[in-house]
């Protein structure tokens, strides 16, 4: 798990614990006080009321996923690296980031085209 999740997560938790929470919820990172097993077991309602607050209409949880696979796309992350960090098991289902890595590409053409026209003497 990344660094900085991790500490959002801790942070929560300790905010729980301010929140005087009952002891069988202080061990949830996201608690429920309407849930038996006392932490968020189904997240609809939650995003629902998130998205009402922020003012967004058409977000869905999978859309986070694809913009972390996209934003590791467009840095440069190889799609085995993208795949397995979206815990994707076939190359297929992670082959659509390969259009947003195109930079890699052109950075690789433009490298390649001025080392040759360096051994070439520079004719174009």
């Amino acid at each position: 798990m990344p660094p900085k999740a991790i500490e959002i997560l801790k942070n929560r938790k300790l905010l729980n614990k301010k929140l005087e929470l009952q002891d069988f919820q202080n061990q949830w990172v996201l608690p429920s006080l309407t849930s038996k097993s006392g932490h968020l077991q189904d997240p609809k309602k939650a995003w629902k009321r998130l998205l009402t607050r922020a003012n967004i209409d058409n977000l869905r949880i999978h859309d986070l996923r694809r913009t972390l696979g996209s934003w590791q796309a467009s840095l440069g992350s190889s799609l085995q690296i993208i795949g397995k960090s979206l815990g994707q098991k076939s190359i297929k289902s992670t082959q659509i980031y390969s259009r947003l890595n195109i930079d890699p590409i052109k950075l690789s053409v433009d490298r390649a085209i001025d080392k040759m026209l360096e051994v070439g003497g520079g004719q174009v």
